[in-house]
């Protein structure tokens, strides 16, 4: 049986415990009830933030994504847009910007992860937050070798190959339904600690980047996780 790249998506990387840290961190972070997300995926973590009372705007730029989150996490207090993360001249002001899941190592190149950070920085109200997660460099070394997961998922058989070349990360994933086959492939470009730091700092935010967590937990030899203000 056929389904979207979403529906895959979903069943392959859902971590109740580990959206919930997420949920826990935007939580205590935030001073305010406005939230963006951008790269929301299937929108589950700004549908908890939408049950706790917060405003959230959420958006995606694959749109089998943004179809599963208004069919599967629809809430009053949440707007689901499919648009792209680099423009966001449509949308209004924000007590807390957030990317997660890795989802900032999609930038292609140093140009757009600067030009996301603008973005950020333009859409946040004074004293403002940006919270987000990049991938360790570490993950470099991790997929030297070539990594490859197989099995069934929604009752057709899959396989996920991740490897390293150069510095981006690229992931094959391959679903084989019916007398077809359905094939997503996904590269990350893995930056170093300075060149995120250089571009804060050139913009003018005020960050930090976070080493431990009160109610939280993350594999910090994973990834980055950073605090950046708007003053």
């Amino acid at each position: 049986m056929k389904h979207s790249f979403a529906e895959y998506y979903y069943e392959l990387v859902f971590d109740e415990y580990g959206y919930h840290n997420y949920l826990n961190w935007v939580i205590n972070e935030t001073k305010g009830c406005l939230i963006l997300e951008c790269a929301c995926g299937t929108g589950h973590l700004s549908h908890l933030l939408a049950q706790n009372g917060f405003i959230v705007d959420a958006l995606d730029n694959d749109l089998s994504m943004i179809d599963y989150a208004k069919k599967e996490n629809n809430h009053n207090n949440l707007t689901f847009y499919y648009q792209s993360m680099f423009d966001l001249s449509n949308l209004g002001m924000y007590d807390t910007i957030i990317i997660f899941l890795d989802s900032l190592n999609y930038c292609e190149t140093i140009d757009e992860l600067y030009l996301f950070f603008r973005q950020a920085y333009n859409h946040l109200n004074h004293n403002g937050i940006l919270l987000f997660d990049m991938h360790h460099p570490n993950r470099l070394d991790e997929f030297l070798v070539e990594y490859i997961e197989e099995g069934v998922i929604l009752g057709n058989y899959y396989q996920w190959s991740i490897q390293t070349i150069n510095n981006r990360l690229h992931h094959n994933i391959v679903v084989y339904e019916d007398d077809s086959m359905s094939i997503n492939k996904i590269n990350q470009f893995v930056f170093d600690i300075d060149t995120i730091e250089t571009i804060l700092n050139e913009i003018s935010f005020e960050f930090e980047r976070i080493l431990h967590f009160n109610e939280s937990q993350f594999d910090l030899e994973e990834k980055f996780y950073y605090r950046a203000r708007k003053g």
